[in-house]
């Protein structure tokens, strides 16, 4: 493989790490964004939810119009759109603009993520092909978790629009890279005639739905609320609609007879698990720390690079071992599994008195577990793909992926709030039970009674008042506990499930494809 193609797919990389760092980085300063621009808490939530929702209509999308407009000519405008779109943030004074603009940006974020997985299944040579898909891994892993310095400088001098043009010097270098290094394919503006457009309405419609539903089911207290029982109803409409058409329709944007197939079904759905339990373990304890101990983001970077670092190393490093015969990438996903399960329950033991530091090694643990998985499930759902069925394979992982996380995020977020109200509600009532006790024995423990008396008035609202916050925080680690437990018992659930799939083999060995 020459010099030049190598350069293309690095720029490919850095052009998907860019899009990666920019969602994340303006998520993490979401707070900092809202303050700036004068939106509300409501307003602010759109914020990430159209960026969610261009991102998953994006990826949909963008390996049809790849094979339309070539990937390289596609790629390169992808990218440079991304950082000019991150300039216009920076630099607009208008909400109204900023919201659409931050549905463009998602939207470009789509196109570019999905074209790793094509350019790395397309233009790399078998012995190498692993080492490509682990690189594609690095967005679900690396990058994701690498935004948080953005945010940190930010804060320190640089300003909150540099949380929007950071990404611009990375977004043209990729795109350098990319017109350099990627070959020319020829246009064919043909297909626009044989265009599927009531599939792409009817996709563009699924994706609008579930991730609106997911990311504001919470604010708006789910099904209690009338858009969100439409949204509802219309997934549960849109979804066979759109399945069906792709399935029979002409020149449709996925083939969902792909999912039949047992290797390339387990590994859409164990992607979907995956992206689950990393979007929920990876972003916790840093919550954690944010409303336990009231760290702000710099506080909580190192406890974010012990989870962004390690698959830099492992990725390759299990690319390497699956390229020996022996190795069966079954058994790498199940050892991956229990390493994030592990990692899961270590931090279920939380207490009020943790700092980041009691985070690192089950951090570390679950990013070694994290990246095992995602390289083995990749090989062994794309072996079963032909190169004629790649844009198709690339669009439905891709779409899974991008919808995994508004729904991870919206149910973790769904049970926390519901944990923190049930323990809350449970301990007070522990405590009403016991109060005169407590107060009998306050002189010999040398406490004050004045917060487990009824507020009169004086010095006793201010000791209520504390007594709440203190029932607050022991409720809130309560509820995360509970929820790493949660997300231990779903990883050991998943681990089963990596005996269904067909033996695979490296593509180096050239052997024939298990359907």
């Amino acid at each position: 493989m020459s010099l030049r193609l190598v350069l293309g797919l690095v720029g490919m990389l850095l052009a998907c790490i860019g899009a990666d760092i920019n969602q994340e980085a303006t998520t993490l300063a979401l707070a900092d964004i809202r303050g700036a621009f004068g939106y509300s808490v409501d307003q602010g939530s759109w914020f990430t939810t159209l960026y969610s929702i261009g991102a998953a209509m994006g990826m949909l999308v963008a390996p049809w119009l790849a094979m339309t407009f070539s990937v390289r000519r596609f790629a390169a405008v992808a990218a440079v759109s991304l950082g000019l779109l991150g300039l216009a943030c920076a630099t607009t004074e208008s909400r109204s603009l900023l919201l659409m603009l931050r549905w463009c940006q998602g939207l470009t974020t789509g196109f570019l993520i999905p074209l790793l997985m094509m350019v790395a299944l397309r233009f790399l040579t078998p012995a190498l092909k692993l080492f490509g898909l682990a690189a594609y891994g690095l967005t679900a892993t690396f990058a994701p978790n690498i935004a948080m310095p953005v945010v940190a400088w930010a804060h320190h001098g640089l300003g909150i629009g540099f949380v929007f043009w950071a990404v611009l010097p990375l977004c043209l270098t990729a795109a350098g890279l990319i017109l350099h290094g990627l070959p020319q394919d020829p246009l064919r503006l043909e297909r626009w005639q044989q265009f599927d457009w009531l599939g792409w309405g009817l996709g563009w419609a699924l994706c609008a739905s579930i991730v609106t539903l997911f990311t504001q089911g919470e604010r708006l207290d789910w099904l209690h609320s009338p858009l969100i029982r439409g949204l509802a109803l219309a997934t549960l409409v849109v979804l066979p609609l759109f399945l069906w058409r792709c399935a029979f329709g002409p020149n449709p944007l996925i083939r969902p007879q792909l999912l039949g197939r047992i290797n390339f079904g387990f590994g859409v759905c164990m992607l979907v698990g995956v992206i689950t339990l990393s979007a929920s373990s990876a972003s916790l304890p840093a919550e954690f720390l944010a409303e336990v101990q009231g760290y702000r983001p710099l506080q909580s970077l190192p406890v974010t690079l012990a989870v962004a670092l390690p698959p830099l190393l492992i990725l390759p490093f299990a690319a390497f071992v699956l390229n020996f015969e022996r190795i069966d990438s079954r058994w790498i996903m199940a050892s991956g599994l229990l390493l994030m399960a592990a990692a899961s329950w270590s931090n279920s033991h939380v207490t009020l008195a943790w700092m980041r530091e009691q985070f690192y090694i089950a951090q570390v643990v679950f990013a070694i577990g994290q990246s095992m998985v995602v390289v083995g499930l990749l090989m062994t759902a794309t072996a079963v793909v032909d190169p004629m069925e790649g844009p198709f394979a690339s669009a439905t992982i891709n779409t899974s992926r991008a919808l995994a996380g508004p729904l991870a995020s919206g149910l973790i977020g769904h049970y926390l709030a519901v944990a923190i109200d049930r323990h809350a509600h449970g301990l007070m009532e522990r405590l009403g039970t016991m109060r005169f006790s407590l107060m009998q024995s306050a002189p010999l423990s040398g406490h004050g009674r004045e917060a487990l008396s009824w507020p009169t008035g004086g010095p006793g609202g201010g000791a209520l008042l504390q007594l709440h916050e203190r029932i607050d925080a022991q409720a809130t680690v309560l509820a995360y506990a509970d929820a790493w437990r949660l997300l231990a018992l779903m990883a050991l659930l998943l681990v089963p499930l990596c005996l269904l799939p067909k033996r695979t083999h490296a593509p180096r060995f050239n052997r024939p494809r298990p359907i």
